[in-house]
């Protein structure tokens, strides 16, 4: 049976059944039936709720919660029940508490989007991410007496972004480097400069796993610490604490938030040590081959600092990847050395392919490989070939550039150094890369010329292969400045800070559209999959957990060139609804309908329409920023059709777009 003065708590699942069993009397909130009618109300509210929800009461925020905070509070639950928030969440306190009273105190609510709050639970950090609401609960008096919160987790969306970003970034600059030196050292700066630390450095560890010579180390200031303290870098493990080089030494990555205070850190020796090197906080990654440490990646900050699972995670990630690189460099640098000494091998030996022309006879005689390149019979070859016949064998591109080459080499003894193409039966050609000498006699007369012939058809297909990709990113790249160019020209603010937060929206729309395309090989995109991608950030769901937009049409693919100005109409759309429309309201709703004619590429007709937003009373009296973006974007940019139309009951708006005609058009033409 449930306390007196809870029988409206129904529903609420487990933790409903949690509140109405709970002996309250025994806790600071004390018996329900003193509670005031007002918390009964907003906690029947809060338990039934689908969103995360939960409520602050008192000025000492006694913290109450539904099924949905749950989770976030790990092992806290059910301890967390009736606690302070100072007591359960200690490391928000500082974070929540100023919002907190300013709404004890102005009575007003409070809204924050992707708040990064440090969340410590189950014995780590978590850097976790929040859109939440503070609104004021009022008691019988009208005083506030308490806080309704409703939250939203934006921490996957939020540190993925940021994850995949460092990861590409990281991957730019490490792909050009050729050399494990440059590697590490750009791998210690972008690490250093993401996590806002005092210093990154690698180290070698010696053979006999009591010492490591530092190789590459930054510093936020430029100044030398760890590897300028001792001669060559080279430090004593078991210096900075024997039991965390243990760990290390086990294969295990050791985060440790202040030196002080950690046992395997704190004797005076250590201490000691790490102060030397203004070590306060260290994130240690080893680096282990069968089974043996090879290398450090040690990470300091000069003041004690909290390390999240996610940045040690990050960190780790890194060191296997730049890893990997210094590997892929060092493996390509001793397949070329492989390669130099086996040509020089082949070249001295003659078992690259031969031939021999006898030049007053006009015979080629070619060994059996060379003949066989060449579609030449190995009968026949021992006999001698007219030379002609090897001559038209090449590729007619090439033909007259070889005879040239040849030609000079007989005429003035130069050295013959040709590549060039042979034909082949199955239609292809076969690149070839020729050197031989004209020999003479002792009246100066051309007799004879011997030479070599290796095969470098792979070689060529790379190179063309390279080129090629070239040119594809550079068109690429040229489209994509062209609609960041075109999304500037569009853009207009009042000031500097409206225009940057303008920008970035529009900018980071065409990123995510440039994500799709590439996932597609560039060949377009899914309407369905862009439009939920802009309407991520939006798709909070609404007091009876329905969405709050819905997507409703076939599938339609976008062409290449119209997947990114329709990128920037959505997210003006989404925009313009979250602060003026449907979506900056508790009941709004958007519903985004979509048809296409029966022919592939035909006319895509799409409807925006917002209901249960704030009423509009009339037809905007002049057009704002957003309406201009996408009357460019549609009208200008796509050759389509845009009308809108404001209802008392929210924006329609209709959107006709001609695919096959955009199809045709290169993206970068449709940016402009």
């Amino acid at each position: 049976m449930a306390p007196q003065g809870l029988g409206i708590l129904a529903g609420g699942g487990e933790l409903g059944a949690l509140m109405r069993q709970r002996d309250w009397a025994a806790t600071p909130l004390g018996d329900p039936s003193t509670w005031p009618q007002s918390l009964r109300s907003a906690l029947s509210t809060c338990l039934n709720s689908r969103a995360v929800s939960a409520i602050y009461w008192g000025p000492e925020f006694y913290l109450l919660y539904n099924e949905a905070y749950r989770p976030f509070l790990g092992s806290r639950h059910p301890w967390a029940l009736g606690r302070t928030m100072q007591e359960v969440w200690p490391t928000l306190w500082q974070s929540l508490t100023t919002a907190a009273r300013q709404v004890h105190e102005t009575g007003e609510g409070v809204v924050a989007e992707d708040q990064r709050l440090l969340m410590e639970r189950d014995g780590g950090l978590d850097e976790t991410f929040w859109t939440y609401s503070f609104a004021p609960i009022r008691d019988e008096t009208g005083k506030v007496a308490g806080i309704f919160l409703t939250a939203l987790s934006t921490t996957e969306r939020n540190l993925a972004e940021r994850r995949q970003a460092f990861r590409l970034s990281l991957d730019e600059r490490l792909r050009d480097l050729a050399a494990p030196a440059p590697i590490l050292a750009e791998m210690s700066r972008s690490l250093g400069l993401h996590l806002g630390v005092g210093e990154v450095a690698y180290a070698d560890v010696e053979p006999d796993g009591a010492f490591a010579t530092i190789t590459q180390a930054w510093t936020d200031d430029g100044a030398p610490r760890s590897a300028a303290l001792v001669q060559n870098g080279c430090h004593r493990l078991d210096d900075y604490g024997p039991a965390l080089v243990a760990e290390l030494r086990r294969g295990r990555i050791v985060a440790i938030p202040d030196v002080r205070q950690d046992p395997r850190t704190c004797a005076a020796e250590t201490l000691a040590a790490l102060d030397r090197i203004s070590v306060a906080a260290l994130l240690n990654v080893p680096l282990m081959k069968a089974g043996q440490m090879v290398a450090i990646l040690a990470v300091h900050h000069a003041t004690p600092r909290a390390w999240t699972r996610g940045e040690i995670a990050l960190v780790g990630e890194v060191v296997a990847r730049s890893w990997d690189a210094v590997e892929r460099v060092r493996a390509e640098a001793a397949l070329r050395v492989s390669e130099e000494r086996l040509q020089l091998a082949l070249g001295a030996s003659g078992m690259v392919g031969l031939f021999d022309w006898h030049i007053p006879e006009d015979l080629l005689y070619p060994d059996e490989r060379f003949a066989r390149v060449f579609g030449v019979d190995a009968a026949r070859a021992a006999n001698g070939v007219p030379h002609a016949e090897f001559v038209q064998a090449m590729h007619p591109d090439d033909r007259l550039r070889v005879q040239a080459a040849i030609g000079r080499a007989v005429e003035t003894g130069e050295p013959y150094d040709v590549e060039y193409r042979v034909l082949q039966p199955d239609g292809g050609s076969r690149w070839l890369h020729v050197r031989g000498r004209c020999l003479r006699n002792a009246a100066g007369e051309p007799m004879r010329f011997p030479g070599t012939a290796v095969d470098i058809h792979a070689r060529k297909l790379a190179e063309e292969r390279q080129a090629l990709l070239s040119r594809e990113v550079d068109h690429r790249a040229k489209n994509a400045l062209a609609v960041v160019q075109a999304a500037l020209r569009l853009t207009r603010a009042p000031d500097l800070p409206s225009y940057v937060k303008a920008i970035t929206g529009r900018v980071a729309a065409l990123a995510r559209a440039q994500t799709m395309l590439a996932n597609e090989a560039w060949a377009g995109a899914d309407l369905r999959t862009m439009l939920a991608a802009e309407m991520d950030a939006f798709m909070i769901r609404g007091p009876e957990g329905a969405p709050r937009a819905t997507l409703d049409g076939p599938a339609v693919a976008l062409p290449a060139g119209a997947a990114q100005p329709l990128a920037i109409v959505a997210h003006e759309l989404a925009t313009n609804a979250m602060k003026h429309g449907a979506l900056s309201t508790a009941a709004g709703r958007v519903t985004v309908r979509w048809t296409r004619d029966d022919e592939p590429l035909g006319t895509l007709r799409l409807r925006w329409a917002e209901t249960g937003g704030p009423p509009i009373l009339s037809e905007p009296a002049r057009r704002g920023f957003g309406s201009r973006v996408l009357a460019g974007v549609v009208h200008g940019q796509l050759g389509g059709s845009l009308l809108l139309t404001w209802h008392e009951t929210g924006l329609v708006c209709d959107i006709s777009l001609p695919l096959a005609r955009i199809a045709g058009i290169p993206a970068s033409d449709l940016a402009m």
